[in-house]
């Protein structure tokens, strides 16, 4: 399958960044565009939000609650001199934050010209999630992906332009397509509906079902378009997780003990 990527830019920490005709999501516009329906409570509870505060600069970002007080986002989505927090709703329905005591990227990390590597980041949190919350389960070995496997992904990227909090979380499923490497897959709507990623959508956990157990295996990064009227909906970019597995294990050692929410291989 061969796709035609429109350039396209957003901004993201005040600046604006593109590559390869695809736009890292950390601005505000819509999520997970198409009409995605709203993600079911099981799985949406692991999903939460990170807003970032730099001066005037206001950022929003999704991330995975993957120990109460440890979540996984973007990499692109934290960057030096951003004040950062995690957004939640408790089980009153009333949105809460915790803020962010430390976070850190793995050594790969880098955005160039046409390509996103290791675009992944964990947060460290001052004070713990709630038990509400749930945690999702990490999968570090995951098997080669084939065109066609399915995916699931859970944004709560900002429905407003302008609006950069929001707790709504919406799925979609979605299909690996090529180019696929070890490390990033482009993630299609099998129907030729164009649902996918949006602004606001980085850092949205990426989940695969496998053997009757849902774990998540990526994170978005970035996302694309064959329709020349729109920035996003069309390809999901996705950086995965296994490649890094070292890495993962020893920073949630460091900051949450032995982490228990790894996946063991099969």
């Amino acid at each position: 399958m061969r796709f035609s990527l429109r350039v396209s830019t957003l901004t993201a920490i005040g600046v604006t960044v593109a590559f390869g005709g695809a736009a890292l999501l950390a601005g505000g516009a819509h999520a997970l565009v198409g009409g995605a329906s709203l993600a079911p409570p099981a799985m949406a509870r692991s999903v939460v939000g990170v807003v970032g505060v730099r001066g005037k600069t206001k950022t929003f970002c999704t991330a995975a609650a993957i120990a109460h007080n440890l979540i996984l986002t973007a990499g692109h989505c934290a960057q030096p001199g951003t004040t950062y927090q995690a957004q939640y709703t408790d089980k009153k329905g009333q949105r809460k934050f915790s803020n962010v005591a430390a976070w850190d990227r793995p050594p790969q990390f880098a955005i160039r010209s046409n390509t996103a590597i290791a675009d992944f980041a964990l947060m460290q949190l001052a004070d713990p999630l709630p038990a509400e919350v749930a945690i999702a389960v990490l999968d570090l070995h995951q098997p080669p992906v084939w065109p066609g496997d399915r995916f699931t992904i859970v944004g709560e990227g900002v429905t407003l332009k302008g609006l950069h909090q929001t707790g709504v979380n919406r799925i979609a499923t979605l299909v690996a397509a090529t180019p696929i490497s070890d490390q990033q897959i482009r993630l299609v709507d099998s129907s030729g509906t164009p649902v996918g990623a949006c602004a606001g959508d980085s850092g949205s956990p990426v989940f695969q079902t496998r053997s009757g157990a849902t774990k998540v295996v990526g994170v978005v990064s970035w996302a694309g378009t064959t329709d020349k009227l729109k920035d996003c909906g069309g390809i999901t970019g996705a950086i995965l997780l296994s490649p890094y597995r070292q890495w993962i294990e020893d920073t949630m050692k460091k900051w949450s003990g032995p982490p228990a929410n790894v996946a063991a291989p099969k």
